[in-house]
């Protein structure tokens, strides 16, 4: 009996034992987890997330339970309803929006989270440079530019601190921005933050890590041509690669979500200091982009979404398997808002180009601007509108808008129109024709069906029409218009389609942009139809001559090329033919009639 109550005894104390020892490791880890709670408080991450659940308390708050007047409640679920509104369209190109909320973040942040012009050098290290990260120290930079210069903030850091210089490597000459940029940019440029800006730069990291569009977004409001991400780096899932880094000790391989390139003056510039850091930041912020206006779900069924924003940027989206990763392309199109057309053509003799283009426009000629992609012409061809009489309709047709003519010309008639799931481009093309309009634009020509529109609309009485197509010369524009009225059914023999189309289009503005971002007009072509009427020459073996001349003729037109850029400089080669000099003088003013002859007639070697 005494040795059952032994063993009774020693057991009861090893169980105390035991459980006295989980008590002081388990309270061990509890006072350490406190106090990493502590010291997070003032974390980027921990303040996103208190915002969020800030945000979810006033959202989800039953007003009525406040018991407040009818007055007060019902201002109360307004700003609620506000708020809500806010957050729904912040990250859908909506700049005010955008502001609104920032702001109530900046509110909540002091009031909330204990932000003040102590503790925001805890989350963010403004006064000591050494511990800023690049990301932090770019922001800085631009966050001063963007006071002074508002939206032209990015392009003039570009300048001041030559983003657009070329560099080279093993592989080439490129446009790249690295850490070590950022770093002596900083040193250099940065001046002193008050509480105020120290203030902003956090609202603003905040907003973009959860609403916005994360290391994208401040760069994606600013006046550029276009952004992209997920374009460059090592996908995640292929491992192919390690025999190579193992050869070349190469383990710093960048992944797809550390990809952010800016397009400004037609340059594509690798901004490699920036990362999303993670795929699925990158994910996040590919899915922000496209949801404007519920154009439904991306899923690996259909691979892209093709959209676009609030303030009219043009967004691509895509994912696998249609593609190797994640991805998306931000086409900006206020770049060129107000801009000059003198700073469009910036080479030698450019007045007397952009004299020409003003007669053309005017004279309501029917005018291709061709050219590869991001060529400018679809910037050039919105600052020609404004040569166009104000008295006259116009009406705009586009798979998706890209013009945004009401933007830039407010005082203007104008009426956009584009494809929908429901109404078809020809649909909607066939409805202008009902809106009183006399100048139609078609936007983008990328089709046999909207090349066939195209010269369909110059024989339907407007009194000028306008389209960009992606042709390589004059000659080609011709054959790819020709064959497409051919495939539409309008004409069934070749010549006679050929002869309609270089009847309706007088004008070919060949754009062009070399390996340097450089934008100019390779040439001003003047397409001129063959007279079926021509005279024969009396004599017979001139007119026998003449005959096999036209027998093995393979065109039903000439060209004439009126300016070409030779050496950095625009040279006039021919002046109008008579054809365009009485088509543009019937739509003129006796005044600048007389003005255009003079220049038509001094157009070359003047």
């Amino acid at each position: 009996m005494i040795f059952t109550n032994s063993n009774i005894i020693l057991l009861t104390l090893i169980t105390v034992f035991a459980l006295l020892t989980v008590y002081f490791i388990f309270k061990k880890d509890v006072d350490i987890e406190e106090e990493n709670i502590e010291e997070d408080l003032y974390s980027l991450s921990y303040l996103s997330k208190g915002i969020r659940i800030l945000f979810n308390d006033i959202l989800n708050q039953n007003i009525n339970e406040l018991y407040l007047s009818k007055k007060e409640t019902q201002k109360r679920e307004k700003q609620k309803a506000r708020l809500n509104q806010a957050l729904r369209s912040c990250a859908q190109g909506n700049l005010g929006e955008k502001e609104f909320v920032k702001d109530y973040i900046k509110e909540l942040l002091q009031n909330h989270l204990s932000i003040n012009e102590v503790t925001i050098d805890r989350v963010i290290p403004f006064n000591n440079k050494g511990k800023l990260t690049v990301q932090d120290k770019f922001e800085v930079l631009l966050y001063q530019y963007k006071k002074k210069y508002n939206y032209d903030a990015f392009e003039r850091l570009s300048s001041k601190c030559g983003f657009e210089e070329e560099k080279t490597n093993e592989y080439g000459v490129h446009y790249e921005v690295t850490s070590q940029d950022i770093n002596r940019f900083y040193n250099s440029y940065v001046g002193t933050l008050s509480f105020v800006d120290k203030l902003e730069i956090l609202t603003q990291r905040i907003y973009q890590d959860t609403y916005g569009f994360s290391v994208a977004d401040e760069i994606r409001d600013m006046k550029i041509d276009g952004i992209s991400g997920g374009v460059s780096g090592v996908s995640t899932r292929q491992y192919n690669y390690l025999e190579e880094i193992l050869q070349s000790d190469d383990i710093t391989q960048s992944k797809t979500f550390d990809s952010m390139w800016v397009f400004l003056h037609g340059k594509p510039i690798h901004l490699s200091f920036l990362s999303f850091k993670t795929m699925s930041e990158l994910i996040r912020v590919c899915k922000n982009l496209y949801r404007y206006d519920n154009v439904g779900h991306l899923t690996s069924s259909n691979g892209y979404k093709l959209n676009y924003l609030q303030d009219g940027s043009r967004v691509v989206v895509v994912r696998p398997k249609l593609t190797s990763g994640w991805g998306f392309f931000v086409r900006k199109f206020d770049s060129a808002k107000q801009m000059p057309i003198s700073d469009l053509l910036t080479d030698e003799g450019n007045e007397k180009v952009i004299e020409l283009v003003k007669w053309g426009v005017n004279g309501l000629l029917n005018i291709v601007l061709s050219g590869d992609q991001n060529s400018g012409k679809t910037t050039f061809l919105k600052a020609m509108i404004q040569f166009f009489d104000q008295r006259f309709p116009i009406r705009t047709t586009e798979q998706e808008f890209e013009l945004w003519l009401n933007n830039m010309y407010p005082h203007l008639n104008v009426m956009s129109f584009r494809a929908s799931d429901e109404v078809s481009i020809i649909d909607a093309i066939n409805l202008q024709k009902k809106t009183d309009a006399m100048i139609m634009i078609l936007g983008e020509v990328a089709s046999y069906e909207l090349a066939s529109a195209y010269i369909t609309l110059t024989q339907a009485g407007t009194k000028s029409t306008l389209c960009t197509c992606h042709c390589v010369t004059t000659e080609d524009e011709i054959e790819y218009f020709r064959n497409a009225i051919l495939s539409s059914g309008t004409f069934s023999n070749e010549t006679m389609a050929e002869e309609q189309v270089a009847k309706s289009i007088n004008l070919d503005i060949h754009w062009e942009k070399s390996s340097d971002g450089h934008r100019y007009i390779s040439h001003i072509t003047e397409i001129i139809p063959l007279p079926k009427d021509e005279a024969w020459p009396e004599d017979y073996n001139e007119c026998l001559l003449e005959a096999l001349k036209r027998m093995a003729r393979r065109n039903t037109y000439i060209t004439r090329d009126i300016v070409v850029y030779e050496n950095g400089r625009y040279v006039f080669k021919n002046s109008l033919s008579n054809r365009s000099v009485e088509k543009i003088c019937k739509s003129l003013s006796p005044e600048d009639k007389k003005q255009f002859l003079s220049f038509n007639n001094n157009i070359v070697g003047g």
